[in-house]
């Protein structure tokens, strides 16, 4: 989610007993993420941020590629 002044808020999350098959594991990790409210949680992955020049670099190189395959 992002603010009205271009601040990313995280609110998504990954559950770490998502990440486990076993079941014996998944369960002590689903049975201490409710005992502990959101103890046991990671941040979900954000894309790359290109900051100044080097997002317009990068769109000026894509645009010279595009016109060289053309």
């Amino acid at each position: 989610m992002i603010t009205n002044k271009g601040k990313m808020i995280m609110n998504n999350t990954i559950r770490l007993s998502n990440l486990f098959t076993d079941p014996a594991l998944k369960f002590a990790f689903e049975r201490a993420e409710r005992d502990n409210g959101a103890a046991l949680v990671i941040p979900a992955p954000q894309p790359p941020r290109f900051i100044g020049g080097a997002g317009a670099s990068l769109q000026w190189r894509r645009n010279l590629e595009t016109l060289e395959l053309a």
